[in-house]
């Protein structure tokens, strides 16, 4: 979980999301929620019949409901206000999302414009999955849990179309998916371009051993964004700031 500022679903005087085994330690929390959602993920891995692949707003919500519904009574609903969540490759501050009160709106309207979609034929499925899945993320519909919630809709969605996507790649990168899922949002989608061309191929990009890693806790992961493009990027973010 990012750092995010307090609101209606925390406790009072804290970042700490309410939740229903009453932890008031954030990184706890945070352990928890890994693991709860690692099994729930096992799990629609096995029988994703579980969820009906409807590709409408009940398919989202379900998703969100059926991966944190253990934790968060609030779980499958769409957040009630705007909120701040500092990306550490914005320098602290937080990307842009929707307006709460324009959440349903928007994602009714996204996924009707792909409603009828042949991925099949798409002249450029990396493209075509990425522009997706950006705008979807970008909505952030919910108050915890986005990242996940959307690319397991994404997964979820062109399983049951018969494309072949490898989610393990997100789930096993997740510091590299929400540091490339934000700079593709301010138009760097290079990096987000990878790694969903890996997932549709079946290729695995190797790590540049040369390149080094932009911080410790990244060091394990297999996707690495170039430690000089990532720095270029949050200074330039810095200085929008000023």
């Amino acid at each position: 979980m990012n750092e995010v500022n307090g609101g209606k679903h925390c406790y009072p005087g804290t970042n700490v999301l309410i939740n229903k085994y009453g932890i008031h330690d954030a990184q706890i929390l945070e352990k928890l929620e890994i693991q709860k959602t690692a099994v729930k993920l096992l799990g629609l891995d096995i029988f994703p019949q579980r969820i009906k692949p409807t590709f409408d707003v009940k398919h989202l919500t379900s998703i969100h409901l059926y991966l944190f519904g253990d934790l968060y009574s609030w779980a499958g609903e769409f957040r009630q206000e705007n909120f701040f969540k500092s990306e550490r490759v914005l320098s602290g501050a937080s990307a842009e999302y929707a307006d709460y009160t324009e959440i349903e709106q928007k994602i009714k309207r996204l996924l009707s414009q792909y409603k009828r979609f042949d991925w099949h034929k798409a002249s450029d499925p990396t493209a075509s999955v990425s522009e997706f899945l950006i705008a979807l993320w970008s909505i952030h519909p919910f108050r915890e849990g986005n990242t996940r919630t959307c690319i397991t809709f994404l997964w979820h969605y062109l399983n049951a179309k018969k494309v072949r996507f490898q989610v393990e790649l997100f789930r096993n990168n997740p510091m590299y998916v929400r540091d490339s899922l934000v700079m593709a949002n301010y138009g760097v989608a290079k990096y987000l371009n990878d790694i969903i061309h890996d997932a549709l191929s079946g290729d695995i990009s190797p790590v540049n051993a040369s390149e080094p890693a932009r911080d410790p806790d990244a060091s394990n992961e297999q996707y690495q964004i170039s430690k000089a493009e990532y720095e270029l990027f949050k200074e330039k973010y810095r200085l929008r700031k000023r």
